[in-house]
């Protein structure tokens, strides 16, 4: 499968192929899905707390007696229906993590990248101008491969220089082959990759 290809200047140089492990038909959308779960699951704190009756300051002896008031009956002031009271089934800080296997992962990871190359988001950069870090470089190269949408950049390392020249360039993330993920890949409208960071992808895709 072919795929655009862009230089240095932000100008399109025709096409190239994409590896075979990377264009493969091997794929699961239901897994996809399943890994997608996962990961924003795995990203909640789980730290939101509230307070039961028994932890509410207040109580101590009966806001009035049992009978005779007019009023309801009422044991305590750290009763849920009261103000200041305790909440009913509030939420408790808890984990709301959810282990992926390994293979999973592995098939998550590549299914997600069929779905870029299949909508045509995809696109080889022969070399990311990273310059001097100045952000101009970065935005002129942007402007013209990508004049809209937004973007990720996946690079077989990032240096200081690169984070430096694209912090201010709102539209543009940057990924690392080693920590990318399906996320990254289905949570973005353009995909640039670098020719280095191809070669590095494609190891993770064993053969055979």
């Amino acid at each position: 499968m072919d795929v655009p290809l862009i230089t240095a200047n932000g100008e399109a140089k025709g096409k190239v192929a994409l590896p075979a492990a990377l264009a493969g038909d091997k794929g699961s959308l239901r897994i996809l899905q399943e890994v997608l779960i996962a990961y924003r699951r795995n990203q909640r704190r789980g730290t939101s707390d509230t307070k039961t009756r028994a932890e509410v300051s207040g109580g101590g002896h009966k806001p009035w007696k049992q009978k005779g008031t007019g009023n309801a009956r009422s044991g305590s002031n750290r009763s849920p229906l009261w103000r200041k009271g305790g909440i009913t089934f509030g939420p408790h800080p808890r984990s709301y993590r959810m282990d992926v296997g390994q293979f999973k992962r592995r098939v998550a990871f590549a299914t997600a990248l069929q779905q870029i190359v299949k909508s045509e988001s995809l696109s080889v950069v022969e070399s990311f101008p990273e310059g001097e870090g100045k952000t101009g470089a970065a935005g002129k190269f942007l402007a013209k491969a990508v004049p809209q949408g937004r973007v990720l950049l996946v690079v077989d390392k990032k240096t200081d220089l690169l984070v430096r020249a694209i912090r201010n360039l709102s539209r543009l993330t940057i990924a690392d082959v080693k920590t990318l993920n399906p996320w990254d890949l289905m949570s973005t409208q353009k995909v640039l990759i670098t020719k280095s960071a191809l070669q590095a992808l494609e190891s993770r895709f064993p053969q055979g």
